[in-house]
């Protein structure tokens, strides 16, 4: 059997391929050029595994390896950096010791998700990148008025009669000319948000697990569709704790020397599933009186930011026996919710034909 470290760059690949031994096959430095990879490793016909960083760019690599019939591993790019620390670095030695840990079976892995998922989760990415920079832009109007004491929620980009308000307000031209920029970004932005989202609702809310998800308080059908592309297989965590842990809603441990502590603010885990999560804590103590209750009595004892965190973590929760179990949502620490508001569900769920939506349903 053989094995390939692959050090990958955006205009350079560096290969290392080794034996069961650890003894050096050939090493080379080639162009990101499909052909070239392809000619590489054709020249052997043996058993093949290789492993590349989980950096920006592998999906074309992986899909090629694989189409060759190369088994090829991801590797997680923060700890691999934990346990192959090096005091001489350069493309050739990282491609060599990728090969090594791969053969001693030592590679901490990344998640793949299927080819076919990749498009429909990266685009559900670009919505949270668009809602995101609407965001800035209004917090940037809000900024630019408030310098002249203007405070107004008529002044709001999302109205349609923001040019005439500008045309009421004392502003020197120079910042006319600003905010009409501002406002025309955010304008696109949201029409552009808004296709997107229609374009989800058409392909993703019928099918029947997102529709599964949509049972549980808060879980509409954008967050829903978020949820079932960022986790993937729910099956490939071992409980509830382990998926709140990837979703970064538990805190870190910090003990030494006898003292126990947490450790906040992890970038361990996936910031998109986060960021659903606390959308979905946000609706559920808005609609659900229960589940208010149980914010409020933990904002007693702590802070909103602690006591959202803690609701969005019980809702993770509530997603993970959902899925497995494949069975709507049915109490919330114990208590049966009282509905105030009825999400948009289809009457009856379809599957996409030839795809599971990566559910334990399939």
């Amino acid at each position: 059997m053989l094995y390939t470290g692959i050090d990958l760059h955006r205009q350079s690949i560096v290969v290392c391929t080794i034996d069961e031994t650890g003894t050096v096959i050939e090493r080379r430095t080639m162009k990101t050029q499909m052909e070239l990879v392809n000619t590489y490793f054709r020249q052997w016909t043996i058993e093949h595994h290789a492993v590349v960083e989980c950096t920006t760019g592998w999906y074309w690599l992986c899909d090629l390896l694989r189409s060759l019939g190369i088994h090829v591993v991801l590797a997680h790019a923060k700890y691999l950096k934990a346990i192959c620390y090096a005091k001489v670095k350069t493309d050739a030695v990282d491609a060599k010791t990728l090969a090594n840990l791969l053969r001693m079976g030592y590679v901490p892995e990344a998640h793949q998700l299927p080819p076919e998922y990749r498009a429909m989760r990266d685009l559900l990415r670009q919505r949270m990148v668009m809602e995101h920079k609407r965001t800035n832009i209004i917090q940037r109007i809000s900024s630019i008025l408030a310098q002249f004491n203007i405070i107004k929620m008529s002044c709001s980009p999302s109205q349609g009669s923001f040019a005439d308000f500008l045309e009421n307000c004392p502003l020197p031209d120079e910042y006319r000319m600003t905010l009409n920029m501002y406002h025309h970004q955010c304008m696109q932005t949201t029409e552009d948000r808004k296709q997107l989202e229609a374009y989800f609702k058409k392909r993703l809310r019928p099918t029947s697990t997102v529709q599964l998800l949509m049972s549980i308080p808060g879980i509409g059908d954008i967050t829903g569709s978020i949820i079932v592309m960022e986790t993937g297989d729910i099956n490939r965590f071992a409980d509830a704790k382990h998926y709140c842990s990837y979703c970064r809603l538990a805190p870190g441990a910090n003990d030494s020397g006898g003292k126990r502590g947490h450790r906040s603010g992890s970038k361990d885990g996936n910031q998109y599933l986060k960021y659903a999560f606390t959308e979905v804590a946000i609706k559920a103590m808005m609609f659900y009186p229960e589940i208010k209750r149980f914010a409020t009595e933990l904002e007693q004892r702590a802070n909103k930011t602690i006591a959202r965190t803690v609701v969005a973590k019980e809702l993770a929760k509530i997603v993970y026996y959902v899925l497995t179990r494949s069975q709507e949502f049915k109490t919330f620490k114990g208590v049966k919710i009282e509905k105030l508001r009825d999400w948009p569900r289809a009457r009856k769920p379809v599957r996409l034909t030839g795809e599971s939506i990566i559910s334990p349903l399939s």
